[in-house]
């Protein structure tokens, strides 16, 4: 396969074909075998270029990971204005529930957590980039529900990111636990609602 990174020449923009081939590669090859098997070399194959073409894009295979998951997911779900606290918990669940259910995203967290461990300015990123929008997001939530009037108890946002993202997250390490589905996503949220002083909502 030919290096699709030699149409990048110094003085020219980044090729946008190779960034996106990059992450997609890494992305195939985390869900078929794994974040262990993800080397530098591997994606560059899969992707039809050079590791020189790596290296001038991320500092390591944790800030691969993290532009791929970026890539992947977005940062804002649930921006957006449904005019209802519940309807936007629900938005936001059900893009957890697709996340989480994710074979790229479960199998990639394991072994990037514990790579982030060792690389505390990616694991920075990781978190200024990836988690704080998203957590954000559900703090806008809050926010539009208490200027409609829906909610009056004071609330804090980061604890019920906690409370609505860490089941989904358990069920993602462990799948004996059991399904993230549907079913699983309303309960998610009764319990948010509930947190918010809504349980008849």
């Amino acid at each position: 396969m030919p290096d699709i990174s030699a149409v990048s020449r110094t003085g020219r923009p980044r090729d946008t074909r190779v960034d996106t081939a990059l992450l997609e590669a890494a992305a195939q090859l985390i869900a078929e075998r794994g974040y262990g098997a993800l080397t530098f070399q591997a994606v560059a194959d899969a992707a039809g270029t050079s590791r020189p073409a790596l290296y001038r894009r991320y500092s390591c295979r944790a800030d691969l990971v993290v532009s791929m998951l970026i890539d992947r997911y977005g940062l804002q779900p649930g921006a957006e204005d449904l005019g209802d606290i519940e309807a936007e918990l629900l938005a936001i669940q059900q893009h957890q529930r697709e996340l989480f259910n994710d074979p790229v995203l479960r199998r990639a967290v394991p072994g990037l957590l514990e790579e982030l461990g060792r690389t505390p300015e990616v694991a920075h990123r990781f978190q200024e980039q990836f988690l704080r929008p998203r957590r954000r997001s559900t703090a806008t939530i809050l926010e539009r529900a208490v200027a409609r009037g829906e909610i009056t108890v004071e609330v804090d946002p980061e604890w019920l990111c906690d409370l609505i993202t860490g089941p989904m997250l358990m069920r993602a390490l462990i799948p004996e636990l059991g399904p993230i589905d549907e079913t699983f996503v309303q309960y998610t949220v009764r319990s948010a609602l509930d947190a918010v002083g809504l349980t008849e909502h």
